[in-house]
């Protein structure tokens, strides 16, 4: 089965840092919005880093991020630097790492997937036209962060708009091909629901991706 859900901006969330020095918008989530009691299992959403500073604790879970305006951000880890200079070139850390933002050229935006460790399975991808990805089972946002953009999923074509995105539930794997603009891709997994699967099927196999993106 596939379900393909439209995301419009006017239904975002906004939701303060925990550290109070911006907000969150959330494009798509699952879980309520109380980290410390792990309530919040996953969200897919953007930010805007205006200032220097602190990030929040995120202790327990994954984070995923990626540069969508902007450039020079670099986050400094006690012991070493996640290096976010570039846009779309996603990198992944720990959610519970102490992190200070450092912006060498100004403010940037940024998308972040970040969910429950020991719940989730995540991956977050950047598609330019005529790549072709493969989504395997689980849920999966597609967004559109900088102008419009255009994709083919399983042969159906769906337009975006600049922030506008797709909520898409796979159960068996789909493809997703870039036709026009840029789209990130947010993939969200469960744990659980792989190992049941997983014990039901001895024998299955993950499908890999056709053409590898970013």
């Amino acid at each position: 089965m596939l379900l393909i859900e439209p995301l419009a901006p006017e239904r975002y969330r906004r939701i303060p840092w925990k550290n109070g020095r911006g907000e969150l918008v959330v494009i798509d989530c699952e879980g309520g919005e109380n980290w410390q009691s792990t309530a919040a299992s996953w969200h897919f959403g953007r930010t805007a880093i205006v200032e220097e500073g602190p990030f929040s604790d995120y202790s327990g879970y994954e984070r995923l991020q990626v540069v969508t305006k902007g450039a020079g951000l670099v986050l400094i880890a006690p012991d070493h630097r996640i290096d976010l200079r570039l846009a779309m070139h996603p990198r992944r850390y720990d959610g519970g790492t102490p992190i200070r933002t450092l912006l060498e050229k100004g403010p940037v935006e940024v998308v972040n997937l970040i969910a429950n460790r020991a719940c989730f399975d995540i991956d977050l991808r950047v598609g330019e036209v005529g790549a072709e990805t493969f989504c395997r089972s689980g849920r999966h946002v597609v967004y559109a962060p900088v102008g419009p953009a255009q994709v083919g999923i399983d042969a159906c074509a769906y337009a975006l708009a600049e922030d506008h995105a797709l909520r898409v539930h796979v159960d068996s794997g789909a493809y997703v091909t870039v036709q026009a603009g840029q789209v990130i891709i947010g993939s969200i997994h469960d744990k659980t629901q792989a190992k049941l699967s997983h014990a039901r099927n001895p024998a299955a196999r993950t499908v890999g991706r056709r053409q590898r993106t970013r």
